[in-house]
């Protein structure tokens, strides 16, 4: 029994280390001396961070700044914001959940969503990589490429979630599965395999994310605050 929780517990780990794996490859503004330069993935940007190399964390003030304040991004922070929101309501439910000893999740943010956390990473991420494309669209097509491999990445570790799931909780798993939607709150049409369609549904907004006018969004996000 004892090495059951065990390897419970380091197979949460490793789904937690592959997430954060995960979103450490998203790339972030880079605003330091040359704003106009394109963005650099997160890890390295944590390393330099953490190591104190260099001048970097002086340039990482501006960028943090000009990410949290700057009236050019605020389409990019808004949808951020949207998706941390969601993430910390799927969390706190998750973490009251399991205080209370509730294994199936399957009210609140789990009604709308069955990984909810999954989907406000996805929306964070998608914000994120608004902010840098207003900041440049040199690598357009890399920048939103590196999203959408980082969603299929998502969708592959929530399936494994739930071939976990599904073997420990049966017929219950599968009832829940059949009323609420995958990561986007859409039912996918019966005759679409649900994989399918929210691999479908990603490429989607990876288009958008192509195609959205951001050289528009910067200058009427600064007009709009200068006004």
């Amino acid at each position: 029994m004892i090495n059951l929780k065990r390897a419970e517990k380091i197979r949460h780990l490793l789904e937690v280390l592959f997430a954060i794996l995960l979103f450490s490859t998203q790339t972030i503004l880079n605003a330091g001396i040359a704003i106009s330069i394109m963005a650099i993935p997160l890890l390295p940007y944590l390393f330099f961070l953490l190591a104190g190399i260099g001048n970097y964390p002086e340039a990482l003030d501006t960028e943090i700044w000009a990410m949290f304040y700057l009236d050019t991004f605020i389409v990019g922070r808004m949808i951020a914001s949207i998706g941390f929101v969601v993430l910390l309501l799927a969390a706190a439910q998750l973490l009251w959940s399991r205080h209370k000893g509730v294994e199936l999740i399957t009210t609140g943010a789990y009604s709308m969503v069955r990984h909810p956390q999954f989907t406000g990473i996805i929306i964070v991420t998608a914000g994120l990589t608004v902010m840098v494309l207003t900041n440049s669209t040199a690598n357009l097509f890399q920048t939103a490429g590196l999203w959408l491999i980082q969603i299929l990445g998502y969708v592959t570790l929530a399936r494994y979630e739930e071939w976990r799931l599904t073997k420990k909780f049966g017929d219950g798993y599968r009832q829940y599965k059949q009323r609420v939607p995958f990561l986007f709150p859409l039912k996918n049409p019966s005759r679409i395999p649900e994989t399918l369609f929210t691999v479908f549904m990603a490429i989607l907004i990876f288009l958008v994310l192509l195609f959205l006018p951001y050289d528009l969004i910067r200058i009427y996000s600064s007009r709009l605050f200068v006004d």
